[in-house]
């Protein structure tokens, strides 16, 4: 069974523990739970995690609200679920947060459930519509999909500088500068992607070869991207590039 993580976003501490109960004993799908009390907490916690599903309450410490989470991270792929003891935020949850459930507190084990399932339904749902788009038996896609809340990014993959790992996600850094988080990892691309223009140089990061300005080997071996960047090379794959271009 696929496992999804949970962020708890609440300054109620008993609360909090009161979800992780319930999602622990009632939920069979949800393996790790992160919780955070603030907005900055919440915030750190997603970017390093980048949680499956966020479990919102909407009022927190210091004036400041849930809202402004999702503020700061407008591409966020996670689903989200609204757990408030405030009826009146239910209209701006719906229209303009692409909101899986808005509960109110007391919290019931049955609407907590329904609410997580729907939220992976939601989740299952993305992922197929990305493999639809993505996978070719035999054809390589001129267009890569990358699934965010509400949408399906579609990049060229000639505007692939470089994948990058970040655990169970994929970051994808783009030729205008710009980069897309993908809820997939690094190896699911790495077997979309015409095997003779990229190249799995380190276990974190997958190169677009068009963009390769040079290989440096005066300070160790690396990449130099025509985007400025450099990055390694493992020592074990450095034997495979260079078979790889025909240079050994």
């Amino acid at each position: 069974m696929q496992k999804y993580s949970v962020l708890i976003v609440d300054d109620d501490q008993e609360n909090a523990n009161l979800l992780k109960i319930y999602l622990t004993k009632y939920t069979r799908c949800i393996d790790n739970i992160y919780m955070a009390s603030s907005t900055n907490e919440a915030i750190e916690s997603y970017l390093e995690h980048y949680q499956d599903i966020l479990l919102l309450d909407i009022e927190l410490e210091n004036n400041t609200n849930s809202f402004q989470i999702i503020e700061a991270i407008p591409n966020t792929n996670a689903e989200i679920i609204f757990v408030t003891s405030h009826k009146q935020y239910a209209i701006q949850a719906i229209n303009n947060v692409k909101t899986a459930a808005y509960l109110l507190k007391p919290i019931k084990i049955a609407e907590l459930v329904a609410a997580i399932d729907k939220a992976v339904n939601n989740i299952k749902n993305k992922d197929i519509a990305v493999n639809a788009l993505n996978s070719t038996e035999g054809h390589f896609p001129e267009l890569v999909a990358i699934p965010s809340s509400n949408k399906i990014d579609l990049v060229q993959t000639e505007d692939i500088v470089y994948i990058e790992a970040d655990g169970r996600y994929a970051i994808f850094h783009l030729t205008n500068g710009s980069h897309k988080i993908a809820s997939r990892n690094i190896g699911v691309y790495e077997k979309q992607l015409d095997p003779r223009l990229f190249f799995r140089i380190h276990h974190s990061y997958l190169v677009n070869l068009s963009m390769v300005l040079n290989i440096n080997k005066s300070a160790g071996n690396y990449c130099e991207l025509l985007n400025g960047k450099a990055l390694p090379i493992a020592k074990r794959r450095q034997e495979q590039l260079l078979r790889f271009l025909n240079i050994k």
